[in-house]
């Protein structure tokens, strides 16, 4: 273990010195010192509004030539989705994205076993603007839909208005794939496991589902657990820098530690900020970059599946930064509010915070509007709706104008 940890603090130490040297954005920085930690402590963090700022040059190194390598397939221009800021545009390198996303799945035993079966392919549901950089936004076939045996389910940019024939048309195209694995933003599969029940239709169930792209709430997972008999894993990372954590078959969060170095800022008692430096990556290498995300971090050192930690492990994703609400000096995430409110609404589907207002699809307003503000320490009213609607990403924030 502690000639790993030293391998991989020589690699870290390296990229660094690469980036500074050939990274216009990190130009003119002192290379780290002996204490490689201290050093990164005194290096500013970097957002979205660093990134823009001379993009794309700012980020090329010294000798990449964005045009040819674009032509030749190399990478890609994409954009994040700008759920909570504007969008981002990132330069997006398949061949640094791909494996890193893959050896973060096999982070889960049970997830690596599924993807080493013969004939193994996957689907995704989610936003149709948000599957690896491809729309598929109106009236496509299943084929059109498929890339490199995957498929990709949604075309609406909201589905709270699915019609029944369209969750029945992805009901049947996810029978007749049959997808070994589901890759899924938690609200969106949460609604097609409620519609085909809804429906008095079934889902075969994979092997596994990993959920990301937003903040899982209990109700979400209440909604696929009725559906699907299949086990549920978080994967967390962001379009602009991989793939960070991977939750194992024991419920414990992993650091993707072979392609990213990332550091926990605490923020409360044990929540801390993500803070990512990419490893590996030619394109677009990032460097104490700030993802703008709270975690959980975990009270254990090592986890029970057995597999080093490589880092601190990481309870749960506890929601955007930017979603949080301060009482005093605490700070209250979007998954303690959804934890407090469901003690008391057990019922409710979906919810929302919008400043002093509580929107609540299905039963259980009030309760949870009592158990808002208990929580918040001031009033919040409660209010039943049919239907909450998306950001313009496609993508739901639970907590809306928080202060």
């Amino acid at each position: 273990m502690i000639k790993q940890i030293e391998t991989n603090q020589l690699r870290l130490r390296g990229e660094i010195a690469r980036m500074i040297a050939e990274v216009p954005l990190y130009a003119g920085r002192d290379l780290p010192g002996e204490d490689l930690a201290a050093w990164l402590l005194t290096q500013p963090l970097i957002g979205k509004r660093e990134l823009r700022r001379g993009f794309p040059k700012s980020l090329l190194r010294a000798g990449q030539d964005l045009n040819s390598s674009m032509e030749d397939g190399t990478i890609t221009l994409l954009a994040t989705s700008g759920t909570t800021s504007d969008r981002l545009q990132v330069i997006w390198e398949w061949t640094w994205w791909d494996p890193q996303e893959r050896e973060a799945m096999r982070l889960n035993a049970r997830v690596a076993e599924a993807m080493l079966r013969p004939g193994y392919h996957e689907a995704v549901l989610t936003t149709p603007a948000c599957g690896a950089g491809a729309c598929h936004l109106g009236d496509q076939s299943m084929q059109e839909r498929t890339i490199d045996g995957m498929l990709f389910f949604n075309q609406s940019p909201d589905p709270s208005y699915w019609s029944e024939r369209e969750s029945a048309r992805m009901i049947e195209e996810w029978n007749t794939f049959a997808p070994v694995g589901i890759e899924a933003d938690p609200a969106y599969l949460a609604m097609l496991c409620r519609a085909a029940r809804q429906q008095q239709r079934t889902l075969s169930s994979p092997a596994f589902i990993t959920l990301t792209y937003e903040t899982t709430t209990r109700a979400m997972r209440q909604e696929i657990s009725r559906t699907l008999d299949a086990p549920v894993y978080q994967l967390y990372g962001a379009t602009e820098a991989g793939v960070l954590f991977m939750e194992c078959e024991k419920g414990m969060l992993h650091m993707n530690a072979q392609h990213a170095h990332i550091e926990l800022l605490p923020v409360g008692e044990g929540l801390a900020r993500v803070v990512v430096t990419t490893l590996g990556r030619e394109w677009m290498p990032l460097l104490r970059y700030d993802i703008g995300d709270i975690v959980r971090v975990a009270n254990i050192a090592e986890c029970a599946c057995g597999r080093p930690a490589n880092g601190a492990l990481v309870q749960r994703m506890e929601g955007r930064a930017s979603d949080c609400v301060a009482r005093g000096n605490e700070l209250i995430t979007p998954l303690m509010l959804d934890d407090a409110m469901m003690e008391r609404a057990p019922q409710m589907f979906q919810w929302q915070l919008s400043g002093d207002t509580l929107s609540v699809v299905g039963p259980g307003a009030r309760d949870a509007a009592v158990a808002a503000s208990e929580l918040l320490g001031r009033a919040v009213r409660g209010e039943t709706v049919a239907a909450i609607a998306p950001e313009a990403s496609g993508k739901y924030r639970l907590v809306r104008n928080a202060s």
